[in-house]
């Protein structure tokens, strides 16, 4: 299995750009519409005054709601916002004009230690009405060593060849169905799909067995060396895992992106799972109810799930929920 080269990428300490930042907030953030780069403005003017530590430089409205890792906190006071110390030059932007939505996912230093994050800021009337962030705290990390973000993110799509909004977020759930079900088929997939989470690489060129060919030895440790079909087909996640609430930050048709908040819920159930139909037992540690947070950005070029950017996060208590849609405690599951 090949991986790309990998480069260190600077940690900038930005606290005498910030003002020059938060300066360049595009004026169109004072309408109520807000296009592409007044989105954008939000996201890099946030950002700014997240490292230089002061929220009262940001166009807040007067009931900001603010959440880290699920958790309500106060905006500018709290959690990462006292412990910030530089931001890095890894940037991924998802700007959805037609809700007001914008995502970013990009490198931050906590205390000298490069993580990953993810940021939905929702505007409402040229101010920030929601801010929620994931952290990317766990082991899986390569923030240190990442290089500049993947162009593919960036990349405006031909028009010919753009899927639609409801096309995108179908495809996107459909790949979560495969996931549930074991299936490689219920989604599409480039044959270069890559998937990234914290900024390594958890995707490889191997394609699963054809039918009836001996799995040999991809099993439970070799799952990481499968294409992103070859994954969703392994069935290594056919554990009682259901991931539920799917809920989308974010479109960008033009560029084919979707990038949302997902739970995937593991019971605790399963001892045992069928690789390719070989039985492996699962490791203590899923022997046990949990929810993974995670933000997944998809990019879809001719109507395939071409690259899949993850900040995954800590595990959480079985069926945690974010305080923005505590209503999915109470609706069929």
């Amino acid at each position: 299995m090949s991986y790309r080269r990998i480069v260190r990428a600077p940690i900038v300490c930005p606290l005498l750009a910030a003002a020059a930042l938060l300066a360049a907030l595009p004026a169109t953030a004072a309408r109520s519409g807000c296009d592409r780069d007044c989105l954008t403005g939000h996201v890099d003017a946030y950002l700014a005054a997240l490292i230089a530590r002061d929220a009262s430089r940001l166009p807040l409205a007067r009931e900001v709601r603010f959440t880290e890792n699920l958790v309500p906190l106060q905006l500018g006071r709290e959690g990462l916002w006292q412990t910030v110390t530089g931001r890095g030059r890894f940037n991924l932007y998802v700007a959805d004009t037609k809700t007001g939505n914008a995502s970013w996912i990009g490198t931050v230093e906590e205390n000298g230690k490069p993580l990953f994050m993810a940021l939905r800021l929702k505007i409402v009337a040229g101010r920030i009405a929601e801010a929620e962030t994931l952290l990317g705290r766990i082991a899986l990390n390569s923030a240190d060593t990442v290089g500049p973000p993947r162009a593919d993110f960036a990349r405006v799509e031909p028009q010919a060849t753009r899927s639609t909004r409801p096309d995108l977020i179908a495809m996107v759930s459909r790949h979560w169905d495969g996931m549930e079900q074991g299936s490689g088929e219920l989604a599409p997939y480039t044959d270069d799909c890559e998937r990234y989470d914290n900024g390594q690489r958890t995707t490889g060129p191997r394609r699963p067995p054809a039918p009836g060919e001996p799995a040999g030895d991809v099993g439970l440790r070799g799952i990481g060396e499968l294409t992103c079909k070859g994954q969703m087909a392994s069935g290594r996640f056919r554990n009682g895992n259901r991931v539920y609430p799917r809920r989308v930050w974010g479109v960008d048709e033009e560029r084919g992106l979707v990038v949302g908040y997902y739970s995937p819920n593991v019971p605790g159930t399963a001892r045992e799972v069928q690789v390719f139909g070989v039985p492996f037992t699962v490791g203590p540690d899923e022997l046990l109810p949990f929810t993974i947070q995670q933000v997944e950005l998809f990019k879809v070029v001719g109507g395939r799930i071409s690259r899949v950017e993850v900040v995954l996060g800590p595990r959480v208590p079985y069926g945690m929920r974010s305080p923005f849609v505590m209503r999915t405690l109470w609706q069929p599951r």
